[in-house]
């Protein structure tokens, strides 16, 4: 394993795992933290510090490559700001929020690009139907409620219905996108008074695999990449997600002629490699040549098998190949868990 140095100067995309190779955790009043990674580019384990903005604060990834960083370490307290890791710069300040305001599983997704003015930034709770919302350049932060209708459920085991909530959300051309049940995309706006929109675009019901593949269980994830939306749908025989069968990638074409928006089956995403799956990470996307990675790859990180590991899937999306990666090993004493991406 390679000596420690700082994550700033590690080789992106990285998975992170929540917990040190120490048993330290984020929540830990230290000033440094060594925590283990996963480089891509190096395709190896390296033992790295956590940059002084993230230890022992609350910091939450997101697809875009910057990190939410509240300040709870420093004076003034809850100070509140995206974060590059690259280069250690402070992208956008935020509205002040108390690290008691924001739910205890939640994801992060931004609009746009930062430091553009009006870039939404979008913390939605993973357990209930519940998110919060500011604007970059904005003087507070909203919260929110939406319906989006309740999980089909036996109604012997689950008398009050249980309301559905997110899990999958992109954010791109300034709006906010969600998956529903086979391909169907809702949006997510926000108002100028700042009131969340909940809508939905109506699109051709997808089928994710070929005609005469009978698939049991699938995962699909959203991902925004260079202006454009798509969903990768990963596919497994039984419903065991362990080993993957199949994977096929979908472009939204929004400028499709009527009957309206639709799905488009893509071979090819060019100098680009997604990265999915993950602890509380919505897919991302990276230049590949940039990131020196392989192009035209998705790379995904199976957090439901039912072993130990934590296996990284190699995907090629022209001819369906699929090359398997060890990536961390368990930890004695740590809980079990998934890492996330740092893009």
């Amino acid at each position: 394993m390679a000596n420690s140095s700082t994550a700033a100067a590690a080789a992106y995309p990285l998975l992170v795992q929540r917990y040190g190779v120490a048993g330290v955790t984020p929540s830990s009043s230290s000033s440094s933290m060594a925590t283990r990674v996963f480089s891509l580019p190096a395709m190896k384990l390296l033992d790295v510090n956590l940059l002084e903005e993230m230890c022992g604060n609350t910091f939450l990834e997101t697809p875009q490559g910057l990190v939410l960083v509240l300040m709870t370490t420093s004076s003034p307290p809850a100070s509140v700001f995206l974060l590059d890791p690259r280069d250690v710069s402070r992208v956008a300040e935020l509205p002040p929020l108390g690290e008691g305001e924001l739910p205890a599983h939640r994801r992060c997704v931004l609009s746009g690009r930062p430091p553009e003015p009006g870039c939404g930034v979008l913390v939605f709770d993973l357990e209930s139907p519940a998110l919060l919302f500011c604007r970059v350049g904005g003087e507070r932060w909203s919260r929110h409620g939406y319906d989006i209708g309740c999980y089909d459920l036996p109604e012997e085991y689950f008398p009050v219905p249980k309301r559905r909530q997110l899990f999958d959300v992109a954010g791109v051309g300034g709006r906010f996108y969600f998956a529903e049940n086979k391909g169907e995309l809702g949006t997510l706006d926000f108002t100028g008074g700042g009131e969340a929109v909940v809508g939905a675009i109506a699109i051709p019901v997808l089928d994710y695999f070929p005609a005469g593949q009978v698939m049991s269980s699938s995962l699909t994830f959203l991902v925004e990449s260079r202006g454009d939306l798509f969903l990768v749908a990963i596919a497994f025989e039984g419903y065991s997600i362990g080993g993957p069968y199949d994977v096929h990638v979908f472009r939204m074409d929004f400028s499709a002629a009527a009957p309206g928006p639709a799905w488009r089956r893509a071979t090819d995403i060019g100098d680009r490699a997604f990265l999915v799956g993950g602890d509380n990470s919505s897919g991302a996307s990276c230049s590949a040549s940039g990131c020196g990675v392989k192009a035209n790859r998705i790379y995904w990180i199976n957090g439901f098998s039912e072993d130990e590991k934590r296996n990284l899937y190699v995907f090629s999306v022209e001819d369906g190949s699929v090359e398997t990666c060890d990536t961390f090993e368990s930890l004695p004493g740590a809980p079990r868990q998934t890492p996330f991406w740092l893009v």
